[in-house]
């Protein structure tokens, strides 16, 4: 009987070097302007207790530690881990898959799933496993803040094609689609003569905020608030983010 290897899914795929590269003039200002959101907020005690879901090289980590809290960040990509440990050598980086949280329950005061890291799985089903994980691991009354893309936004502002020059012999281009409820971007690496050297994909589920709420709701958090961008406006539905602050109940 002939037998097939299902193929890996995109995200153990694309989280290597060359996304570090595309990256690399990542705007930090970004992450601090929503680490201040989240500290003016929900106003954490010094000492809190957070984890951040797909850290990276941790620079919303690095960032919460500054501010006195514990923090422990967990990712799927060895590399990324790797290489924030030598960037922040203090930091606690672990390498995890955030549907299954290595953590006995109850353990934090806030888990963090920042810059889209959601919507990541096939199945809707997969998808909800993980706001279950997050719920196990927070204690009574802890916080869970996800900040996620806007459907809307998405679906009235997709820029179908872009291309990048990153360096002298590497141009990057970047194909995006809407796809049976999903964003999906091919990412094409070329060298100088235009030849492709690597090619990868991403394909994260468009949830609603309706939907993200029913399912925060299912699991049982309390919808404690829901901002539109990272300075802490009112979302709405031309938002650039949908932003969902969850509470465990006590």
């Amino acid at each position: 009987m002939e037998s097939m290897q299902r193929e890996a899914p995109w995200y153990k795929k694309w989280f290597d070097e060359n996304y570090l590269l595309l990256y690399q003039h990542r705007n930090y200002e970004d992450a601090r302007e929503q680490v201040r959101l989240i500290m003016d907020t929900l106003k954490l005690q010094k000492g809190s207790i957070i984890l951040d879901l797909c850290c990276g090289e941790g620079r919303y980590t690095i960032l919460f530690r500054e501010f006195g809290h514990r923090v422990m960040g967990l990712d799927l990509s060895e590399i990324f881990i790797i290489r924030g440990k030598e960037k922040y050598p203090r930091l606690n980086l672990v390498v995890a898959d955030m549907g299954a949280i290595p953590v006995l329950p109850g353990r934090f005061d806030l888990v963090l799933s920042l810059f889209t890291s959601f919507g990541y799985f096939e199945e809707d089903e997969e998808n909800e496993k993980m706001i279950d994980e997050v719920h196990r691991s927070l204690k009574p009354g802890g916080f869970f803040w996800l900040d996620f893309l806007n459907t809307h936004y998405i679906e009235n502002n997709l820029l179908p094609e872009n291309s990048s020059q990153i360096s002298p012999s590497l141009r990057v281009v970047e194909k995006r689609k809407i796809k049976d409820r999903r964003i999906i971007k091919d990412i094409f690496f070329q060298d100088s003569q235009r030849e492709v050297t690597g090619r990868y994909k991403e394909s994260v589920r468009l949830f609603t905020r309706n939907e993200l709420e029913i399912m925060m709701k299912k699991t049982g958090f309390q919808v404690a608030g829901c901002f539109g961008n990272y300075r802490g406006d009112a979302w709405n539905g031309d938002s650039e983010r949908t932003i969902l602050v969850g509470r465990k109940e006590l």
